[in-house]
């Protein structure tokens, strides 16, 4: 499986409240047709401080983090139902999301996603995905950090097979263990150009490469 069908097939598939007197606060308040009963686009749950500790919205919403909101356009992921956890700062630290064709859960750095655990499907064909990314420099305001190249991706798609990319600190494959959609076994050792310099099996004239 080469590394470019490799992250088209998961990169589809590829964003805790802590107790205290809490207050639970809605917004977009509408009557809903069917029961009767209340429907909230969104609720949040803030602490004494008025900081908020959890987010759960029908849209994709604004991120908080280092005390300031950047707006929703600058979160990755799909639209869908949101699930946002605080930390006591009011920083985000991660969530849940779920749409129609996948869902996922993430856990950050203090200013970028740190692990990723996503599924995606369409069809008869599916993916799912846990990802750890390289750490970012904590000064660095969210909108000013780089995308951070993955390390370790532990990945099945369904007509990839499934697979484990150890990765250097540029984002650069360098062990990668797999069995193909056919059920092939291997284990490859690639250099810093991506050249292959081990692997298992061996091929025919026995070289490895």
């Amino acid at each position: 499986m080469g590394q470019c069908d490799r992250r088209a097939a998961i990169g589809a598939a590829a964003a805790l409240l802590v107790g205290g007197t809490t207050v639970m606060a809605g917004s977009g308040t509408a009557q809903a047709e069917t029961s009767g009963e209340q429907a909230r686009k969104s609720f949040r749950v803030v602490d004494r401080r008025g900081r908020q500790r959890f987010l759960v919205s029908s849209s994709k919403p604004p991120i908080s983090s280092g005390g300031r909101t950047y707006p929703a356009d600058q979160r990755q992921g799909p639209e869908g139902t949101y699930l946002i956890f605080n930390d006591g700062d009011g920083n985000e630290k991660g969530g849940i999301v779920s749409s129609s064709v996948g869902a996922g859960i993430s856990l950050d750095y203090t200013n970028a996603q740190a692990i990723t655990l996503a599924t995606r499907w369409e069809g008869v064909h599916g993916a799912a995905m846990l990802e750890m990314k390289h750490m970012p420099d904590p000064a660095l305001p969210i909108d000013r950090v780089p995308a951070m190249p993955p390390r370790v991706q532990l990945g099945y798609s369904t007509p990839e097979g499934a697979f484990l990319v150890l990765s250097d600190s540029r984002g650069r494959p360098r062990i990668v263990l797999e069995i193909d959609g056919d059920d092939n076994p291997m284990i490859k050792v690639l250099d810093s150009e991506g050249k292959m310099v081990g692997r298992l099996p061996e091929t025919p004239d026995g070289q490895g490469t």
